[in-house]
């Protein structure tokens, strides 16, 4: 018999409104329009790291956790993304050069692909725990 955790939906509303935001934030930092606290791109990759950890919070670590699956390849997998997303933002802040990110708008880029890529893993960790 599955528990609440196992069956309980991924994608629920908060996180949908969570990602649009996610998602007005990149649109701004990229097209660089003035809008009130977020016409500084630091402040735009902190706002979106700190929606992106809202979002692993809502659907990703508390059902690895629940589940004790922290073994798991995706759970590692979505580890390791997550520690990627961390050491670019500390980067960014502390002048660190990486390779393949040049500057800020870039490593704007690469915090939102990453978080994509987190939020796919995720799925497909909740599809193969629902299948089983």
């Amino acid at each position: 018999m599955k528990t609440a955790s196992q069956t309980s939906v991924v994608i629920t509303p908060a996180i949908v409104v969570i990602i649009l935001v996610s998602a007005a934030v990149l649109f701004i930092g990229l097209t660089g329009k003035k809008v009130p606290l977020l016409s500084n791109l630091r402040v735009d990759i902190v706002l979106l790291v700190l929606l992106g950890m809202t979002i692993c919070i809502l659907g990703g670590i508390g059902r690895v956790a629940a589940q004790n699956a922290w073994t798991h390849p995706l759970a590692i997998l979505a580890s390791i993304i997550g520690v990627a997303i961390l050491v670019i933002t500390l980067a960014v802040f502390a002048g660190w050069k990486l390779p393949l990110i040049h500057g800020d708008q870039q490593a704007l880029i690469a915090i939102a692909i990453l978080i994509g890529a987190k939020v796919i893993d995720s799925l497909i960790h909740y599809l193969l725990a629902r299948s089983l």
